[in-house]
């Protein structure tokens, strides 16, 4: 709940920025130019052409360090990330991890990316991770979860060839 609570107030202040910003908007047929330009080329969003849409599918392994409440900080190499799907800005797969109990788990996950190369992952159970690609084959999430053992951490990963 804190976590929704957090992200909402973020992009509550990402719009009032944006709602004061004193840049003058394009004259209306300049606008409406580059829309249909950009719908007739099948282009998603406006500007970014269909070939520039990274391709993530695949392994990715890499370090996971954080702190979980009541047990206290950790770092491992075990973070897999199988990403098995995706359709332009949008991506499913599971994930694979081992908690200090020593057990590994699995989890499903879907996710979306922005042009800029910003991620989100939501998993089937209440986390989100905020994240960034990188490179073409790394990129790293930023994780938390509230509850009796709320957790935050950070995982690097790499793409498995």
């Amino acid at each position: 709940m804190k976590i929704i609570l957090i992200i909402s107030l973020i992009l509550f202040g990402v719009f009032a920025c944006g709602c004061l910003s004193t840049t003058p908007p394009p004259p209306p047929g300049e606008f409406q130019q580059g829309v249909q330009s950009n719908e007739q080329t099948g282009s998603y969003p406006p500007g970014i052409p269909n070939e520039s849409i990274p391709n993530l599918t695949g392994r990715w392994t890499g370090l996971t360090t954080g702190h979980i409440q009541g047990s206290g900080f950790y770092s491992h190499h075990n973070a897999v990330f199988n990403i098995t799907g995706q359709q332009r800005y949008a991506f499913e797969g599971n994930k694979e991890y081992i908690r200090p109990d020593v057990k590994t788990y699995y989890e499903n996950f879907s996710g979306a990316f922005s042009p800029d190369g910003e991620m989100l992952f939501a998993d089937s159970t209440k986390g989100y991770s905020i994240c960034r690609i990188t490179g073409p084959d790394s990129m790293y999430l930023l994780t938390g979860q509230d509850g009796n053992a709320s957790r935050a951490f950070i995982q690097f990963l790499t793409r498995q060839s």
